[in-house]
């Protein structure tokens, strides 16, 4: 049986409810204009104009790996609107004492996370060698990092850290700093920036809440840096969830940074509560910089509203909204993971801040594995957020949607059904969906085409198919288990794209895996990393 759908009809399961209220949002409001953005960056190498057709440098992107010419990063670099990424707690190699992989035991469904099927459900890709060759393989992987960021339109990171000096992971800041300053002396025309980010929401369970001036003095260590960035002349400083301490605390803070350091800073807040008290309580910190809410929404919420709430707030009071974008969210140890639809909520979160003209955006996450939101290729999603990531940050860097030159298939599942039922005896306690949107057990296919033609899943062995237009085209078809979903573009009635999902579907689990996978037409995929699940990774 061959099913066929007109572009017009596609996907019930997902258009439905797509607009729909967000029932995490209280208020709504018309969008206003943003003023013009205030003077980035002055912290680091300025951003020269490129020339009309810039240079591309080692680190970006072939263009052959993209449905569309992305400029060089010096022309993007160009633009006032810029794209920051949280960095979380995940080098892209963690090295034990002993000289082993750290990654392997975090997926493992042992020790203290057997009853949840291990702490991860994914890692860094490509997997680097473990031991290390180099000495010095910790800069080196942050400087990885920044080139890998960059090759996207990233600007920066707020690099989070809830640490003091004497932490062996202070590294990570100090690394990544000069990660970025080593990238700027060679990139002047394309900076990009580090903005350190206190862990607000930990700092309030330890020490740390009582300490806002001694933190002071250890971010004060960092000024030396060309790369930490700087809005109108003041270093900026991000924070999450800074309603989590009191005002009195910020104001110690900033004071020991202004007048023992002579560090005069502002404050990047991303709000995991945006709430009138909490964003009037954090605006004295916040005027002159700009502000964030902390949220990965399921694909049913209504991203625009989400955006425009917030904006109105930011226009009112001064400070530059910076909306999230995010692609996925799934957390063991909270038990919960969010429906995104494939790529549904990752398209959303950008064309709402595309259209609201907001001039920055935080991308949720860089690197948080745990959390399940990395956009980072990992061994889950592999490189398919990263490259779309390319195509939304060129769009709204340039204000003008991207041409689609050459045809990409971007496909998306997950290895089992939502309805899978776990062994009680390893995970007493099944997993849900949070803010209780209903899973979706379904293949999707996201068509990146340079014209019209027939976007075709065979699943379970059924082929279903849709004839669409130009452009980004998103289309699904039911999930079965035991099987590998074929995704093929025909066209004029002959095979232009055919692959084969790297990610075999299973009918029976021990522990609940609800990560999506993804992958392309465009890359090989990784194998051997995680085509397989928590039951298969047992020591």
């Amino acid at each position: 049986m061959i099913l066929v759908a007109s572009a017009a009809a596609l996907s019930s399961c997902v258009t439905a409810g797509d607009d729909a209220g967000d029932p995490l949002e209280q208020t709504t409001a018309e969008e206003q204009d943003l003023a013009e953005p205030a003077g980035l960056a002055d912290g680091a190498a300025p951003a020269a104009a490129p020339a009309a057709a810039a240079t591309k440098a080692a680190f970006e992107l072939n263009n052959a790996l993209l449905p569309f010419d992305m400029p060089a990063r010096a022309e993007l670099a160009s633009s006032g609107y810029k794209v920051f990424a949280h960095w979380h707690n995940f080098p892209v190699r963690q090295i034990s004492s002993t000289g082993a992989d750290k990654y392997v035991g975090w997926l493992q469904p042992t020790g203290d996370y057997k009853s949840i099927g291990g702490w991860l459900r994914d890692r860094p890709i490509p997997i680097l060698p473990v031991p290390a060759a180099e000495a010095d393989y910790a800069e080196r992987d942050m400087k990885r990092d920044v080139e890998t960021a960059a090759a996207v339109g990233i600007d920066g990171f707020l690099v989070n850290f809830w640490f003091r000096t004497t932490d062996s992971r202070w590294k990570w800041l100090t690394n990544m700093l000069d990660a970025a300053d080593e990238f700027n002396a060679e990139n002047p025309a394309a900076p990009f920036y580090v903005i350190p980010n206190v862990d607000s929401h930990i700092l309030s369970t330890n020490a740390g809440k009582d300490e806002p001036r001694k933190r002071a003095d250890d971010l004060a260590t960092l000024k030396g840096h060309a790369s930490w960035m700087k809005l109108n002349g003041k270093y900026l400083v991000g924070s999450f969830r800074p309603e989590a301490l009191p005002p009195s605390w910020y104001t110690e803070f900033f004071d020991q940074l202004k007048t023992v350091h002579g560090i005069d800073a502002v404050m990047w807040g991303s709000l995991l509560d945006p709430s009138d008290a909490n964003r009037n309580a954090m605006k004295p910190f916040m005027t002159g910089a700009v502000f964030s809410r902390w949220d990965n929404l399921p694909y049913s919420a209504n991203f625009a509203s989400s955006v425009s709430a917030q904006k109105t707030w930011g226009d009112q009071n001064g400070i530059p909204y910076a909306p999230p974008v995010s692609h996925t969210d799934h957390r063991p140890t909270a038990g919960w993971a969010l429906e995104t639809a494939g790529f549904k909520t990752q398209q959303k979160s950008w064309k709402a801040a595309i259209d609201s003209g907001v001039k920055m955006v935080q991308i949720l996450t860089w690197n948080d594995h745990y959390e399940g939101h990395a956009l980072r290729p990992n061994s889950a999603m592999q490189y398919a957020t990263y490259d779309l990531t390319a195509y939304y940050a060129t769009w709204f860097k340039t204000r003008k949607q991207p041409t689609i030159v050459r045809d990409v298939l971007y496909y998306s599942h997950r290895m089992h059904l939502s309805t899978a039922r776990p062994d009680p005896l390893k995970q007493p306690k099944t997993f849900t969906s949070k803010n209780n949107v209903p899973f979706l057990d379904r293949v999707f296919v996201l068509g990146m085409l340079k014209s019209s033609g027939r976007i075709q899943i065979t699943s379970g062995g059924a082929p279903y198919q849709a004839d669409v237009g130009a452009g980004p085209q998103l289309f699904d078809a039911p999930l079965n288990v035991n099987d590998r979903p074929r995704f093929r573009l025909i066209r004029n009635g002959a095979t232009a794209l055919d692959v084969t999902s790297a990610f075999p579907t299973r009918d029976s689990i021990v522990w609940q895996d609800l990560m999506y996978r993804a992958g392309s037409s465009s890359r090989q995929a990784v194998d051997g990393v995680q085509d397989d699940l928590p039951q298969d990774r047992l020591p």
